[in-house]
């Protein structure tokens, strides 16, 4: 699964079994990767990205609230297990074509993986909807996601995060993928 010939060190294979979060990991991913920011200075930070991924449901909704839409966006529906009564409505006036996956809780499956790649380095908007949970779609969009590409996601009762892409981001998210239990 792991290659110098991509950004992020992985090929376009994938494990024959799902990735597994496993509790250590689970701990240290509780920690932002990025900043935490709030919502009022996102217009800012993004400004001449080239690319803009959210990852979660409010996040989505906070930027298309903003009167942004990003390039690629993945939700479940759900904020914290529970269903949001207006997501589904900021969501399907967003533009873009729209990609079903099933996705269980703390893993990453080859459907989830490959939709997230294909979503980030494609030129098209996209919108990711999961059936299950899309938390860990970030890890993939920071492996993937092109150098100084933004990825956004929730910290529950902390925040948005904000991942500008680099060497660095990358190489941290790729190291967490590589120890998910397979």
């Amino acid at each position: 699964m792991s290659t110098a010939n991509s950004p992020s060190g992985f090929d376009d294979s994938f494990p024959e079994n799902d990735l597994v979060l496993t509790e250590d990991l689970r701990k240290e991913l509780a920690e932002p990767v990025g900043e935490i920011v709030a919502a009022s200075s996102l217009r800012q930070l993004l400004k001449g990205s080239p690319k803009v991924v959210c990852v979660g449901d409010v996040v989505t909704v906070t930027l298309l609230e903003l009167g942004m839409e990003p390039d690629v966006a993945v939700f479940d529906y759900k904020t914290q297990r529970f269903v949001e009564a207006n997501t589904r409505e900021h969501i399907s006036k967003m533009g873009g074509t729209l990609v079903q996956v099933d996705n269980p809780p703390g893993r990453i499956t080859k459907a989830l993986w490959h939709a997230v790649r294909d979503a980030v380095r494609g030129s098209d908007r996209v919108k990711i909807e999961v059936t299950g949970e899309e938390d860990l779609a970030s890890l993939v969009a920071i492996a993937y996601a092109p150098e100084r590409a933004h990825v956004i996601y929730g910290l529950p009762q902390r925040g948005l995060t904000v991942v500008r892409v680099d060497d660095s981001t990358r190489a941290t998210v790729t190291a967490a993928i590589s120890r998910m239990k397979r």
